[in-house]
């Protein structure tokens, strides 16, 4: 089985790409990664219709089922300017700073969290994955939090096709949602 990676190719997170490089990279990170993340979530969150009736008319609103929780597991110092503002639009989420540098720092962020296999969805956020740090968060979740692979989506801005290729190596389960993917010169 292959490693399910869905390369988020809109045209504005596009242009935000190029800019990059330029001047005001922190904004840029901020727009693009609010769209990776709405990408992302728009097929997990839940959404229940409650109508309400009225004298004359009904109406109806959309909210997010309660039932279900949704995490977004990140290191803040690396992607603040990412997800600073996710929490307005989406209440419900709930944003769990991980330092995930070694095993030990990640039990100390996460030993408390828990997880409902049937209902939760987990989502790693990252700027750029370019060495194994990652590999390490999820190594956890799979063995201390009895997560399964299909249920831990990693979303990250850009991606090094060499941590692409260990992931899929070891964990060939997971969706990783990316804007670019770097080739190594080989």
């Amino acid at each position: 089985m292959t490693l399910n990676i869905y390369e988020i190719s809109h045209p504005i997170i596009k242009i935000l790409l190029t800019r990059i490089n330029k001047n005001r990279q922190e904004e840029n990170y901020k727009y693009i990664g609010f769209l990776l993340i709405y990408e992302i979530f728009r097929k997990y969150i839940d959404i229940n219709k409650i109508y309400i009736k009225q004298i004359r008319k009904i109406k109806y609103y959309d909210v997010i089922n309660k039932n279900k929780k949704y995490f977004i597991l990140t290191n803040l110092s690396n992607t603040y300017d990412i997800i600073n503002e996710i929490k307005t639009v989406l209440p419900q989420i709930s944003i769990i700073h991980i330092d995930y540098s070694n095993t030990e720092q990640i039990e100390k962020s996460i030993t408390n969290l828990k997880i409902n296999l049937e209902k939760d969805k987990i989502l790693i956020i990252e700027k750029v994955t370019t060495n194994n740090t990652i590999i390490n968060l999820i190594k956890y979740l799979k063995r201390k939090k009895n997560l399964h692979s299909k249920d831990i989506n990693i979303g990250c801005i850009i991606s090094s096709e060499e941590t692409l290729n260990q992931i899929a190596h070891h964990y060939p389960q997971l969706k990783v949602y990316t804007t670019k993917i770097i080739y190594q010169n080989k």
